[in-house]
């Protein structure tokens, strides 16, 4: 198959919203920034004649799609900025919906302390020194960050 023409809807899609509240508010972001955009509904699913319904589901996704091609780019570096910031918000909001405690140790007195599920993935005062410890999240994988080398206690020579 081959790929959609840019004047396609297909390949003018920016962004897909769960319903078109959210549609309708990345269409004002990016109009916000000279952006024209539009939802790209598929076409009305047929009607029953006796009951007034349709048999299909109804919509899940509502596209985003730009008017014009040529600033396709433009409105995806927006909402990549954007998303970004709803994936944090996303993060966020699944930590504050946990449940149960957790338990730490403190990397500077070595002592263990249960904490809220919602603290995972904090830094919080250590309850016993006062020092700083993360509260692990198992949704967090930190094992490819590289934290470069201690620093050294040593005054430097002058």
């Amino acid at each position: 198959m081959a790929d959609p023409a840019p004047d396609e809807p297909e390949s003018r899609k920016v962004f897909v919203a769960p319903n078109s509240q959210v549609a309708e508010a990345v269409i004002r972001v990016l109009a916000s920034k000279d952006i024209a955009a539009e939802i790209e509904l598929p076409p009305p699913a047929p009607v029953s004649a006796l009951t007034g319904m349709s048999d299909e589901a109804p919509i899940e996704e509502f596209p985003v799609v730009v008017t014009d091609p040529s600033k396709i780019k433009d409105a995806l570096e927006l909402l990549g900025a954007a998303q970004s910031v709803a994936a944090f918000k996303a993060i966020q909001d699944k930590r504050a919906s946990r449940t149960g405690t957790v338990t730490a140790v403190c990397e500077d007195c070595g002592k263990s302390s249960d904490w809220p599920a919602q603290k995972m993935g904090t830094t919080e005062n250590c309850p016993h020194c006062g020092g700083f410890m993360d509260i692990p999240d198992p949704d967090e994988d930190w094992s490819d960050m590289d934290v470069g080398t201690p620093e050294d206690d040593e005054e430097p020579e002058e």
